[in-house]
């Protein structure tokens, strides 16, 4: 028995050729050798299937490209991409250079509006004439270039006003760091008073500069000056110096008024704040001193405060090294070197050097007696009495050890050496030490450069075995090397 055909339902569907054209298309199971069929999915046969005239139309969905079509297809693609960025960059630099051409028409509107006026002035724009203030054209262009040049000059004379305050602080700037590395060189007080005078005189133009130092009497003592004729002292209780050293600055001190010359002073201050001067500042270059002026003076004290302050402790600590404290003579150890020095000077200029060496008789039974504060009391009056013999500034004294002391004589001989002894042992003899009224005598030993010694060590020598044969002969007097 035949069996059923089974009925086969066509579809149409549209498809692209080569050439682009729609053209309707069979779904076959079958297709023609000609042509690659595109086959529709059918219904199954079996049981499960579906109905044999009817199929979903998802059945005629074309198969995914095979991979040779796209390799056709990708060398077409590459120069359309390649172009496609080339395209896109020419755009963008097209719109930036539109975006530049629009800023630099904006920015060249006020020099094409200043030509526009230039040409309108020109004897072409003015019909042949010379531009005349009568002339209405002439009169609008002046008046229409003003207005475009006024905000630019306004604007060019702020800024060099700028930068000349610019350049004046820098400048300041660079002198104040120079003045501070001239502090750190130095370190008495009397060579950081000579840097900060001069360096005012350099800061303000100055043909005078004066500082003064308050001393143990409350005045104050003129300590350095640059050029002008200053005042050797000023008393603390006029007017303009109370004045100065409450802390104002830019006054117009009292005894240059008749000179028509700009004054400034201000207090000279420590590292603690505390005034201890006046600073003064004139000059004959500048009419006057300005506010600015004066704010700067006070910085440049500021800074000069902390080398101040290093001076003095500096010198204080030198001075406890080398002054007994007890005493207030110079010590062993400035007694050493002043010996050193003048042994040195002595050599040079052919001179004698005298050296005296002398001890308290009986010191210990001093101690012993009455205490040991009598002794001090004792060792300070022989300091006062050594002080007190008339002789030269140049000699020194000096307080060596215990209860020797000794006396330094520049150019003096053995004579003269031995009489000033002889004058010393005779004021300590007639003077009352102890509170029993008892006498305190003393021995001396006298030694002369360059006949009893050429060198510190031999002349301290031979002023101390004299000093013993004094003592061997019985004490309270003088012997001679």
């Amino acid at each position: 028995m035949r069996r059923p055909r089974i009925s086969r339902t066509r579809c149409t569907r549209t498809s692209v050729s080569s050439s682009f054209a729609r053209r309707p298309s069979a779904c076959r199971r079958s297709t023609p050798a000609t042509r690659r069929p595109t086959t529709c999915r059918t219904a199954s046969t079996s049981a499960r299937s579906r109905s044999p005239h009817r199929h979903s139309p998802s059945d005629c969905l074309p198969p995914f490209p095979p991979a040779a079509a796209v390799g056709r297809i990708v060398p077409y693609l590459e120069p359309l991409l390649m172009v496609a960025i080339v395209a896109g960059a020419a755009l963008t630099v097209v719109a930036a250079a539109l975006a530049g051409f629009r800023l630099a028409n904006r920015r060249a509107a006020p020099q094409r509006a200043a030509l526009q006026i230039i040409s309108e002035l020109t004897p072409d724009g003015l019909k042949q004439k010379a531009p005349d203030s009568r002339d209405r054209l002439a009169r609008g262009a002046l008046s229409r270039l003003w207005a475009l040049t006024e905000p630019v000059m306004a604007r060019q004379r702020q800024l060099l006003e700028q930068n000349g305050e610019l350049q004046r602080r820098h400048g300041q700037a660079r002198a104040l760091i120079d003045l501070m590395a001239e502090f750190n060189q130095v370190m008495q007080l009397a060579a950081v008073l000579d840097r900060l005078s001069f360096g005012l005189s350099r800061f303000f133009a100055g043909d005078g500069v004066a500082i003064w130092i308050r001393a143990s009497q409350g005045q104050f003592e003129l300590a350095v000056k640059v050029a002008e004729d200053f005042p050797t002292s000023l008393n603390p209780n006029d007017r303009w110096v109370a004045t100065v050293m409450a802390g104002d600055a830019g006054l117009v001190l009292p005894f240059w008024l008749d000179r028509e010359m700009p004054c400034m002073a201000a207090p000279l201050l420590d590292a603690q704040g505390q005034r201890i001067g006046i600073v003064a500042v004139t000059s004959r270059r500048r009419p006057a001193y300005t506010v600015e002026d004066g704010a700067f003076l006070r910085t440049v004290i500021g800074h000069a405060a902390m080398a101040i302050q290093n001076a003095t402790m500096y010198e204080f600590i030198d001075t406890l090294s080398r002054i007994d404290p007890l005493t207030g003579l110079h010590n062993r150890r400035e007694f050493d070197r002043l010996l050193q020095q003048e042994l040195g000077s002595a050599v040079q200029t052919g001179l004698r050097l005298s050296l005296i060496m002398a001890d308290i008789d009986h010191f210990k039974q001093i101690n012993d007696r009455f205490g040991h504060q009598e002794g001090d009391r004792a060792l300070q009056q022989m300091a006062r009495l050594i002080q007190l013999v008339p002789r030269r500034a140049t000699d020194a004294s000096f307080r060596i050890g215990g209860e020797e002391f000794a006396v330094l004589m520049g150019d003096t001989d053995k004579a003269g050496a031995v009489a000033l002894s002889e004058t010393l042992r005779g004021v300590i003899e007639g003077a009352k030490f102890l509170p029993s009224g008892e006498p305190v005598t003393v021995s001396l030993g006298v030694a002369t450069f360059p006949d009893d010694g050429q060198n510190p060590a031999i002349l301290i020598a031979a002023a101390d075995r004299a000093l013993y044969q004094a003592k061997a002969g019985g004490r309270n007097r003088v012997a001679a090397a």
